[in-house]
This record gives structure tokens, sequence and C-alpha cells, in this order.
């Protein structure tokens, strides 16, 4: 169950709350169902955070998304070693923020286990990019970043099984 808002530390009520989590979703699914034209699968949300949201990793993505994914991580190998304890630690961060989604109309699911875009707007505008900070502003640009080279890097298990993680 989660902890009541008054009862976390806060930089977890402010860095991690349902809403801020909810618009990193939406570009995430946004990006990748613009690039994949398919339903993103929800795996995929529950990876990239702990990719982007961690700064660095992220100050070490490459510029472009023709960079192979998977060489990117061989080179790239000690980044695994804490994902498993972030993307756990996030997990259920991530539940609330699905669910606000979810509830929000932000984003829908799709055939099974795929997220789409909801029929109400959930993500990050550009004017609202230009008033968050610096951190922020960055992790928004991994985020839009992982989904684009997640949707050309292969199926769902290939993308989970570079990254360590069994679908």
């Amino acid at each position: 169950m989660p902890r009541a808002w008054r009862d976390r530390p806060r930089e977890e009520a402010y860095s991690f709350n349902p809403a801020y989590l909810s618009s990193l979703m939406c570009d995430f699914v946004r990006e990748f169902t613009k690039a994949k034209q398919e339903a993103c699968p929800i795996t995929l949300v529950y990876l990239f955070p702990a990719l982007s949201l961690h700064r660095q990793t992220r100050e070490r993505f490459p510029s472009r998304t023709v960079t192979s994914l998977y060489e990117w991580i061989q080179a790239n190998e000690d980044v695994l070693v804490d994902l498993p304890r972030r993307a756990n630690a996030l997990l259920p961060l991530l539940r609330e923020g699905a669910k606000f989604a979810l509830y929000q109309e932000v984003l829908e699911l799709s055939g099974g286990h795929g997220l789409i875009l909801g029929g109400k707007k959930g993500h990050f505008t550009p004017k609202t990019i230009e008033s968050v900070s610096i951190d922020v502003r960055e992790t928004v640009t991994s985020t839009r970043f992982l989904a684009k080279w997640f949707a050309k890097s292969g199926s769902e298990a290939s993308i989970l099984s570079g990254w360590g993680i069994r679908p």
C-alpha cells in the first residue's frame, strides 16, 4: 500500500508524484507509438524511468537513435549494475503514475498489455518544458529519446533482454 504523501520524503513527493510520472509516461508512449505505429508495451513504461530519471545514465546516452541500443549497452555495461535496484524502487511509484494516467484518461490500455494515448492530453508541452528545471527538461528529453530508440530496437523481448530483464 502506498504511503501517505505527508509521510514521504520531500524529494520523493516532488520528484515522483503521480502527475509527473504520468506526464513522463505520456511522452514516452506518444513518441514510441509515433515511431513504431503500434501500441507501447506496458513493460517498457516501467523500464524507461529507471534510465531517464538516473542522471549518470541519461548523460551517457548517444545523441542519435541510429546508435545500436545493444552495442551501446555492451559499451556501457556498468549502467546495468544498479538498474534492478532502481527499477524495483520505482515500481510502486510508477504503478501510481500509471493508475493516475489511466484514471485521467491520458493513457488507455490497448491489445492486452499495450498502452496508447487517451482522449485527454497529459504530455509536456513546449511551454511547460521552458518553465521547468534543467533536470526535469533533461529527463523529458531523455524519455522521448528512449521511446524512439526502443521503437527502433526490435521486439519488446529483445529490448528487455538487452537490459538484462526477463519478460
